[in-house]
């Protein structure tokens, strides 16, 4: 019996090795570029004509478009939907943005001492109010929140995690953010959803600052505030009750005169550094004696001295993890910086 010829196999085979990518649907390869990236797109379209044109296809562009700017709508461009996409590209790098409305917000007259934004809020202080406007819902009614609860000017505003705090209720609202403020009426306020939830008291005077982190890791968090009697006070976020019970966790001693700046370090979230203005005056005395020869016979001294003012600050560096009770100090570096 004769065998089968041996060739037909590797025919099979021959044929199936000059199968190219260039066979293959061109809707299909265009649905698979749209998971590469803007570098290889460039790329892919330096590798043939065919290539080129499946990388220049709308429904790439059209794709990254929506991706990239989910809220606008494409205007058709005679150059094509890639140059349309690389133009709004080239303007968002060149700061080149058309505002998607022009916004006119009448206050009282008095001028802005603070102001945030937090996403799509934005939050600013007038002297003792604080008021809080929603833009995304402000076209169809929108909502100016006033908030009126301290009863001096405010001296600081910062906005925190809340999941980091105590009012946290659900998975979805770890993603918002809470409202510190500090007061000239010596107290710190906790603010969400246009209401206040916390009143921190515990200064013997103004509250001047706020640190601009939470000290601490972990969940354990603390807030530190520097006031106008020249101590820093840590508080912790987490304290039940409106009135912030058993908030006060430390109070440290050191500076002589009000703080005006605190920050976290970045490297050590336990680090905290404070700073504060201290005046010193320096007394240079000239004496001038002046002799009288008429009799009787005296000296006649004048004395003549000049005060000189030099203004200086005062930074300390505090490791907060070092202290956990009330009067107890946990600085370990200070300097001195002239001007």
């Amino acid at each position: 019996m004769a065998e089968p010829p041996a060739s037909q196999p590797q025919t099979a085979t021959a044929e199936a090795a000059t199968t190219k990518i260039t066979d293959l649907d061109e809707d299909s390869l265009a649905h698979c570029a749209t998971y590469l990236s803007l570098q290889d797109l460039s790329n892919l379209a330096m590798t043939s004509k065919f290539l080129k044109k499946i990388a220049y296809s709308d429904s790439i562009w059209l794709h990254r478009f929506s991706l990239r700017w989910p809220l606008e709508m494409l205007s058709s461009s005679s150059s094509g939907v890639r140059q349309a996409y690389l133009d709004w590209r080239t303007a968002l790098h060149q700061f080149k943005f058309a505002d998607p409305f022009v916004l006119d917000l009448y206050t009282e007259a008095r001028h802005f001492d603070h102001i945030l934004l937090d996403k799509n809020d934005i939050i600013f202080s007038q002297g003792s109010i604080i008021r809080m406007m929603k833009t995304d819902s402000f076209l169809s009614g929108g909502s100016l929140v006033r908030m009126s609860d301290h009863n001096a000017r405010i001296t600081c505003m910062r906005l925190f995690p809340l999941n980091e705090t105590s009012l946290v209720r659900s998975e979805i609202q770890r993603e918002e953010n809470v409202l510190v403020t500090s007061s000239c009426d010596h107290s710190i306020r906790l603010w969400w959803k246009g209401a206040c939830h916390r009143c921190f008291r515990g200064h013997n005077g103004a509250v001047s600052t706020l640190s601009d982190k939470l000290l601490g890791a972990g969940g354990v968090k603390v807030l530190a505030s520097g006031g106008e009697d020249g101590t820093v006070r840590l508080w912790s976020l987490s304290s039940s009750g409106k009135r912030g019970q058993q908030a006060l966790k430390a109070t440290l001693y050191g500076h002589q005169k009000p703080v005006s700046l605190m920050s976290v370090a970045g490297h050590k979230p336990s680090l905290l550094v404070t700073m504060s203005r201290d005046s010193k005056v320096s007394c240079l005395a000239f004496f001038l004696s002046i002799h009288f020869l008429t009799p009787p016979e005296f000296y006649f001294h004048v004395c003549t001295r000049i005060f000189l003012n030099s203004w200086g600050s005062q930074v300390r560096v505090w490791d907060t993890n070092t202290s956990s009770a009330v009067r107890s100090s946990c600085c370990v570096g200070m300097t001195s910086l002239p001007g």
